[in-house]
């Protein structure tokens, strides 16, 4: 079992983004044998379709240790960061590397907003782009009509009710993924896909992945969008 080797010299670059300033973290070059993770999983992962989340795609559960080892030396940055009670103790959840495969006219109403991974504001989304191709990065988004950019428990079926009265309006069963240019949507940052790239945001954030039509939409762990997806609950 190949873990994670933590680039010694990878330095954590901190974007202040949103109408909160909520920090976004993008840590360059995060392992040393990205090779070897990427061998591992293109040998030994089981990719199956996600129900739960609805992923556009085929995920495969990342083992343990392989979790521990990409996680563990973060811990110090995420509570100073997002200023976590040292009370508060910190649990992986639902840890996946992940493959787009949904054709656009395969997708749901929903999948082609920008969305968000929960309400609450202790759990925290990490994400390596592994693949060494060029695709398409992730983008996050304001709704113009209600201003929100953050998913909170007050919020939360508001927000659902524009998507429903949009989505009830348009009178069609044909959608799009989500892209810069959205008519409900103002788009105030994105993150650039840049192989060994870890991305770590609050998953109350609204986003979206900019899906590239010409590469990102493939089976093949060695030549599609190839992420680990992973979270971690501070509670």
């Amino acid at each position: 079992m190949v873990n994670i080797k933590v680039n010694p010299q990878a330095a954590p670059q901190i974007a202040f983004v949103g109408k909160d300033k909520t920090p976004v973290i993008i840590i360059d070059d995060y392992v040393s044998n990205l090779d070897e993770i990427i061998n591992q999983v293109v040998n030994n992962a089981q990719f199956e379709p996600e129900e739960v989340t609805k992923y556009p795609g085929v995920q495969s559960s990342i083992p343990k240790s392989i979790v521990v080892s990409y996680l563990k030396p973060l811990m110090k940055t995420l509570y100073k960061v997002y200023k976590f009670s040292q009370d508060l103790e910190p649990t992986p959840i639902d840890n996946c590397f992940s493959l787009i495969t949904q054709q656009p006219n395969e997708i749901s109403a929903m999948q082609s907003w920008p969305h968000f991974d929960t309400p609450n504001p202790n759990l925290i989304a990490v994400l390596h782009y592994l693949d060494k191709g060029n695709h398409g990065g992730t983008a996050f988004f304001q709704h113009n009509k209600s201003g929100i950019d953050r998913i909170d428990a007050q919020n939360k079926d508001i927000y659902f009710e524009h998507a429903h009265e949009y989505f009830s309006a348009l009178n069609t069963n044909s959608f799009s993924y989500c892209s810069e240019a959205h008519s409900e949507f103002t788009c105030y940052q994105k993150v650039a896909y840049k192989p060994n790239r870890l991305l770590i945001f609050p998953g109350q954030l609204l986003h979206s992945t900019l899906v590239d039509l010409h590469t990102d939409i493939n089976d093949d762990p060695s030549a599609g969008r190839l992420t680990a997806n992973m979270f971690v609950s501070f509670a």
